[in-house]
């Protein structure tokens, strides 16, 4: 009889010490009123963190294979917009999907073309971007692309 009492014990040690509520969770993402006033908390980084036009060459891979430089910006606004500019292409992303932190990704389909931006933030400063055009099998990125002071 003991040894039942025993496990239920534990079970109900671990359910609770398992708990999302749970007020001593070392994990607890509400950090239980210990909030330091930093405001760096993963949940609070947004594209819209990343405010900013980024300037810089990439490669545009045309569908017969044929690789080309070309001047690449992307233009990243407040209201979590993201705009793609090269060559005489403009498009604008607003339904912008978080990865984690740093990675960022958008679809939308325009001029019968199924389009995929992805973003890579490395947090100096610094974008790498690719804009994949997939019915036309074309393809921009950039590895570097830095970000200006406006």
């Amino acid at each position: 009889m003991k040894t039942k009492v025993f496990i239920l014990l534990m079970i109900l040690i671990l359910a609770f010490s398992c708990s999302k509520n749970n007020p001593v969770s070392a994990s607890d993402s509400n950090n239980s009123g210990n909030d330091t006033g930093n405001n760096n908390n993963n949940n609070q980084i947004t594209i819209a963190s990343y405010e900013g036009t980024y300037k810089g060459k990439g490669k545009f891979k045309s569908a017969d294979g044929i690789t080309e430089e070309r001047d690449i910006t992307v233009i990243v606004n407040k209201d979590s917009t993201v705009v793609f500019q090269a060559d005489s292409n403009n498009f604008t992303f607003d339904n912008i999907t978080k990865i984690d932190d740093k990675n960022y990704y958008s679809m939308k389909n325009e001029n019968a073309s199924s389009l995929i931006l992805s973003l890579i933030f490395d947090g100096n400063g610094g974008l790498n971007v690719s804009l994949l055009m997939q019915n036309t099998n074309e393809e921009y990125t950039a590895d570097k692309l830095t970000k200006t002071v406006s």
